[in-house]
């Protein structure tokens, strides 16, 4: 109950039993003997009101977020960010510093079509590809995509309507970061749309293409699977269920966050 509202009731109730008692007084002691025939007035007791009904404790509003600045961030930045997931490897993600700017710089690169993973090496797997067979029948071995498992779990860990909330909330930070890449006078958001496009875009290979070694890395024989972008390259090296079930994470929070126009996704059997 309410300590503001409790004392009216118990006032003016003491107040109705105030006045009956003084009321009655007046009959039986003011009148005298002036009329002895008449009898006193019996006192009548005004019912007593009933008590109120407990109310519900009324919550505080929450406090209005604050937007930190760019270079005080980070802390703010981790707090959020675990608010959307539970998974227990999501930490490793947010040891790194200039969270924001790393995210920026990330998304540029996928909207290019350039591979992001040095930006963020917490995301390369434990272990090297591996491939079976030889020469023209030589193919990624498919329990290398079980490397991506960790991070395909995380990302779908994420909630998605907190997760762009934390994206509209973060947006301002985040034009201000892209604008030190040289890009004034570009949204980022378009950027992003970019860069979630281009993940979209990336076919699913239901099957095991054959390789050509370079060097120190592969190649597709396939010239369309050759011809994709890095970045998309490296999103086929999480294996076609992994990189379904990411796609359609991050389909579902780009259209948390209200972008349109999304690219429709695409099988191919190779």
């Amino acid at each position: 109950m309410d300590y503001r509202q409790q004392p009216w009731p118990i006032v003016g109730a003491a107040a109705v039993v105030v006045v009956a008692l003084a009321v009655a007084g007046y009959w039986y002691f003011g009148r005298g003997d002036a009329e002895p025939d008449v009898p006193p007035q019996a006192a009548v007791e005004a019912p007593r009101p009933a008590p109120p009904a407990p109310t519900e404790p009324v919550e505080p509003d929450p406090a209005p977020f604050v937007l930190p600045g760019l270079d005080d961030s980070d802390g703010v930045l981790r707090d959020m960010i675990a608010g959307l997931s539970a998974h227990p490897r999501l930490a490793a993600w947010l040891v790194t510093d200039d969270l924001i700017r790393t995210f920026v710089v990330m998304v540029d690169n996928v909207a290019d079509g350039s591979n992001p993973s040095r930006h963020v090496p917490f995301t390369r797997p434990d272990s090297r590809l591996e491939t079976t067979g030889e020469a023209a029948e030589l193919r990624i071995d498919t329990a290398s995509f079980r490397r991506y498992d960790d991070l395909t779990q995380i990302v779908v860990s994420l909630d998605t309507n907190g997760s762009a909330e934390l994206y509209r909330q973060l947006l301002p930070l985040m034009d201000e970061a892209y604008a030190e890449l040289g890009s004034p006078d570009v949204a980022f958001t378009d950027t992003f749309h970019r860069a979630v496009s281009r993940v979209l875009e990336t076919p699913v290979i239901e099957g095991q293409p054959t390789l050509v070694p370079r060097a120190t890395l592969f190649e597709y024989t396939d010239d369309s699977l050759q011809s994709l972008s890095p970045a998309q390259k490296q999103l086929l090296l999480m294996g076609p269920d992994n990189l379904r079930t990411v796609q359609a994470a991050i389909r579902e929070i780009a259209l948390s966050i209200g972008l349109g126009d999304l690219p429709r996704g695409s099988v191919l059997l190779r």
